[in-house]
């Protein structure tokens, strides 16, 4: 079983997940997709004080070895397809009660990245506001691991997912060496 096949395991819990994701001439190994609806009521559902929804859409690609542009990429693809696609729905805004989406791309390289591509992934950064976040925003969070050293660099907006990225391939070596 390779890793992403892992990964994905561990994602469907909570993610609906398509295989060989055709973005344009781009194809991602995986597409997940995950939402979430909390609403405030008084009595019955049809009383709706207020709803609000939540959103994650992550692509995973795998590649040799990740470079700086590969990072210049993820923004394009966040700026050009990911935001305008799935969180907008091809619309100037998102839905009525779009609290936010969180926009992230997985990569995981066989090969160690340079030090100017983990200072492009730490410094990433994508945030978009809609109608001043009353329609909601848009976060972008990049990982990419390692899988040499089973190492995960993130940033910032994804730090919380460093643990979990490097626990995931610790505990899948475990299992090679079985």
């Amino acid at each position: 079983m390779e890793f992403l096949d892992k990964l994905l395991e561990q994602y469907r819990n909570s993610f609906d997940i398509e295989r060989d994701y055709k973005i344009g001439d781009v194809t991602a190994q995986a597409y997940g997709y995950f939402a979430k609806t909390d609403e405030k009521y008084v009595l019955s559902q049809k009383a709706n004080l207020w709803s609000v929804q939540g959103f994650e859409h992550i692509l995973f690609f795998e590649k040799e070895s990740v470079c700086e542009n590969d990072i210049l990429a993820i923004r394009n693809l966040m700026v050009e397809y990911m935001a305008p696609n799935f969180v907008c729905k091809g619309k100037k805004y998102p839905q009525k009660d779009h609290m936010y989406s969180y926009l992230t791309v997985v990569m995981l390289c066989k090969n160690t990245p340079d030090n100017n591509t983990v200072l492009a992934v730490e410094s990433f950064k994508f945030t978009k506001n809609y109608l001043l976040t009353i329609r909601g925003y848009v976060e972008g969070q990049v990982v990419v691991m390692d899988l040499s050293a089973g190492k995960a660099y993130t940033n910032k907006a994804a730090k919380h997912l460093k643990k979990f990225y490097e626990n995931e391939y610790e505990t899948y070596e475990r299992g090679l060496k079985k």
